[in-house]
């Protein structure tokens, strides 16, 4: 993999109103998430920026390397597993907050909104889409 491979980031924000509630349990779950994996680029941040019209923007953002053409063929196969687990951390824990605060999130890759996590659950975008797709294509024997 060469040293100036692009980053692509998964952006998970709450949609809607944000409770402070809310916003203490992503706090402690960005803590906690620190120390549950080895991150290949760090671990999710997370973040709390004033929106606009007096909405704030909070949620958290993984940096993975991007697999999109042309870059995919050049990605080890290894980092590209361990970035989809980590993804599937990140979106675990988005669910479990999601069902406990009864919030809705919306998902960001590379700038394209790709899905939604509900009362815990995520949407066919991210649990066929994103998640079923990219492990299918690792699936995949090598050529």
């Amino acid at each position: 993999m060469r040293e100036d491979h692009p980053i692509d980031r998964l952006v998970v924000a709450v949609a809607g109103e944000v409770p402070e509630s809310l916003v203490t349990a992503m706090r402690a779950s960005a803590r906690q998430l620190v120390s549950r994996r080895p991150w290949i680029l760090g671990p999710p941040e997370f973040f709390d920026e004033p929106g606009s019209r007096d909405r704030r923007s909070v949620g958290f953002a993984l940096s993975i390397y991007t697999a999109r053409p042309p870059w995919g063929h050049d990605l080890d196969r290894q980092v590209d597993r361990d970035h989809l687990e980590e993804v599937k951390e990140l979106i675990r824990e988005v669910c479990r907050i999601s069902d406990e605060h009864t919030a809705t999130f919306v998902v960001d890759f590379a700038g394209e909104s790709i899905g939604m996590v509900e009362i815990g659950q995520m949407d066919d975008s991210l649990n066929v889409g994103l998640i079923g797709e990219w492990e299918r294509i690792l699936n995949e024997p090598q050529e």
